[in-house]
């Protein structure tokens, strides 16, 4: 998340001046709150309020429809209530399975959040990467649940990808990496 909006400052300083658009914003998302107090430390350490923020994320509050207005549901968080909030553009996911329950519950998720198609306008995307179900179970039922509710899905071995060249030798050295492991790479689109 630090990454994308230190991208998004990059652009912005890159472009003639023009008002700030609200919108063009990075919302960094988890479910637990020690993380998010993290998040918002490395937020404000990293001088990137202007084009980041964070909001609690409960995969299981999601509906996978659309009722609620506005898209998604920003879980309680700091005494603030659940709100609805605007679709997005883009998501940027990893490791966000490691049950079955959890891959219906973000293919939900996915769906309520993304942005969806619009007169001259494409739907929302998302791209997830998630370890193999040899090593997160529910990987393997993911991209149907997404199908299930009406969203695109492109999926890819992350080793196939760039000839092998995104993945490097300090792989092992990443957290929560177990020999063996691989990568999935998953295109989530809303049509």
């Amino acid at each position: 998340g630090i990454v994308a909006a230190s991208l998004l400052t990059r652009l912005r300083d890159n472009q003639e001046p023009t008002p700030e658009d609200p919108s063009s914003k990075v919302i960094i998302t988890d479910i637990n709150d020690t993380v998010l107090e993290n998040i918002s430390q490395n937020i404000k350490l990293n001088e990137m309020e202007s084009v980041a923020s964070v909001a609690k994320l409960d995969f299981y509050r999601q509906f996978g429809n659309n009722y609620i207005p506005g898209g998604w549901i920003e879980s309680e968080m700091k005494g603030m209530i659940e709100q609805p909030r605007k679709p997005v553009d883009v998501i940027l996911a990893a490791d966000i399975i490691c049950q079955r329950e959890d891959a219906i519950a973000a293919a939900k998720t996915i769906h309520d959040a993304l942005v969806p198609p619009s007169e001259g306008r494409c739907g929302g995307v998302a791209y997830i990467v998630c370890a193999d179900s040899g090593h997160r179970f529910g990987v393997e039922i993911f991209a149907s649940e997404c199908e299930g509710i009406g969203l695109d899905v492109k999926t890819n071995k992350v080793a196939e990808l760039y000839d092998g060249k995104l993945l490097l030798e300090c792989m092992e050295s990443a957290c929560g990496y177990v020999d063996g492991m691989e990568l999935t790479f998953f295109e989530v689109r809303k049509q």
